[in-house]
């Protein structure tokens, strides 16, 4: 059995847009520096963090990162929602690049 990946797993820059992430002012700052869960609150490591990349608000630089359950959550909420944001993906056979890359994405968040 393979040894498990040390490496921190980082989410697609072109679709960190598309997930939602909670107001910054409603964060602790641990929430902003990445230490804990930006959902969920959970202590991260190195091993269990999922970068959501760097985000400036009001000229406020944060870092948030989560855990592999609630970044899950939030990658289907955000394939699932993305159709009613979306002129390309009406209808159940048009999807768009995007919805294609989150659809992508929740697969490789499952293994």
């Amino acid at each position: 059995m393979p040894a498990p990946s040390t490496r921190l797993m980082v989410i697609p820059a072109m679709l960190v847009p598309h997930i939602p992430l909670p107001r910054l002012e409603l964060l602790s700052e641990a929430r902003t520096r990445g230490a804990e869960c930006v959902w969920g609150g959970e202590r991260l490591t190195i091993e269990t963090a999922i970068d959501l990349g760097k985000h400036v608000d009001d000229g406020f630089s944060w870092f948030p990162r989560a855990c592999l359950r609630c970044t899950r959550s939030a990658v289907r909420a955000a394939r699932d929602t993305h159709p009613d944001r979306c002129t390309e993906c009406k209808g159940l056979a048009a999807l768009c690049d995007t919805r294609r890359a989150l659809h992508e994405l929740l697969r490789e968040l499952r293994r």
